[in-house]
């Protein structure tokens, strides 16, 4: 059975170290991943090699204007400044949910909108 240790491990095998920025004890993207049944590593792993090329352009794309002025009020000019140099975002727990989201369409966008109502 997955867990979280292995969901982190796969992430720093498949994308880049430089998306590892946020720490996350997995804990709820573990519950997401075995909701929509990926419940082995190797799992995981196919999933993750299916999108990540995806993914990652998403990851690189420009932000708006109106995205940057967010960023940057919530987290500073230099966090800013230095995703956009090196055209990044996303961390780990973030790209994993985008490939959910790639993967599962709008059944995962569902999912997420009844957690919430559940909050």
């Amino acid at each position: 059975m997955l867990n979280p240790k292995e969901i982190h491990e796969v992430l720093s095998q498949t994308l880049p170290q430089q998306n590892d920025f946020y720490k996350s004890t997995y804990a709820e993207e573990l519950l997401e991943l075995l909701h929509f049944g990926i419940n082995t590593k190797l799992a995981l792993l196919d999933l993750i090699l299916k999108h990540r090329e995806e993914v990652l352009i998403l990851d690189s794309e420009p932000l708006s204007d109106k995205e940057i002025f967010f960023f940057t009020e919530e987290y500073g000019a230099e966090y800013v400044n230095t995703r956009i140099k090196h055209k990044y975002w996303y961390a780990y727990p973030a790209l994993l949910r985008l490939i959910l989201e790639l993967e599962f369409g709008n059944e995962y966008v569902l999912y997420l909108e009844s957690k919430e109502h559940l909050n």
